[in-house]
């Protein structure tokens, strides 16, 4: 635990939105990207494949940070901003057709999780320290 005051439920409960977010982030994100497995989503995003694998380095970036304590909320707010962006997408060019419905619904789970994990890493940073004995 850290120097913060923080029970056991809330340190597990933020880890837990962490790594949820890191697993959307790696099985839906970056993996298809960089593996060649967003073949639909190339011919769709304007851009095309530099967009894409931008959007794979950042979501990369994102799950690492997330998985440093001391850069979970920049990665965490990082996150929910790059699922509103994805969210974004859905509702413009990419659409809901085929797999991009799951897809969609997979990236409301992630900002979910995301946001759940920066507001516990707000509350985290926002609690009081303990007293010096």
């Amino acid at each position: 635990m850290s120097s913060r005051t923080e029970s056991a439920a809330a340190l597990y409960t933020r880890w837990t939105a962490k790594v949820a977010t890191a697993g959307i982030f790696t099985v839906v994100g970056w993996l298809p990207k960089f593996t060649g497995n967003a073949g639909p989503l190339v011919e769709r995003l304007p851009g095309g494949e530099p967009a894409v694998l931008t959007i794979a380095a950042i979501e990369l970036v994102i799950v690492v940070l997330l998985l440093i304590p001391r850069t979970g909320l920049f990665a965490s707010a990082l996150a929910v901003l790059s699922m509103l962006g994805a969210i974004a997408s859905h509702l413009g060019p990419v659409g809901f057709d085929g797999d991009f419905m799951g897809v969609f619904i997979m990236a409301l789970v992630a900002l979910a999780t995301a946001s759940t994990a920066t507001a516990l890493e707000w509350k985290t940073r926002q609690s009081p320290t303990p007293a010096a004995a």
